[in-house]
């Protein structure tokens, strides 16, 4: 399902490292609209970098990342940066 083994090729330069996986996830951008589905790539205790289809533009600088199908876990992201269809968030506590 996911692997997690961590990237000991680059050198680890954040405050948490964060581990490779392929891990199938959604993204609610508000409350009611229909969850855009993602891939989680990367993750850490205190963010994650997401793959979507098209460009992460389209993305609101803040959304709920759900995990499983049914909602929940679920974590409220900010987004720390964009590249074409991938995307550096943090994870908050805030609520949407």
């Amino acid at each position: 399902m996911a692997n997690t083994a961590n990237t000991g090729s680059r050198n680890e330069s954040r405050r948490k490292p964060r581990r490779q996986l392929r891990y199938g996830a959604s993204i609610l951008t508000e409350p009611g609209q229909t969850p855009r589905e993602c891939t989680i790539s990367d993750v850490s205790e205190i963010g994650a970098r997401l793959v979507i289809e098209g460009s992460s533009e389209e993305l609101p600088p803040r959304f709920v990342l759900l995990l499983t199908k049914e909602g929940s876990p679920r974590r409220t992201c900010r987004i720390v940066w964009r590249e074409g269809s991938k995307v550096g968030v943090a994870f908050t506590n805030d609520e949407l």
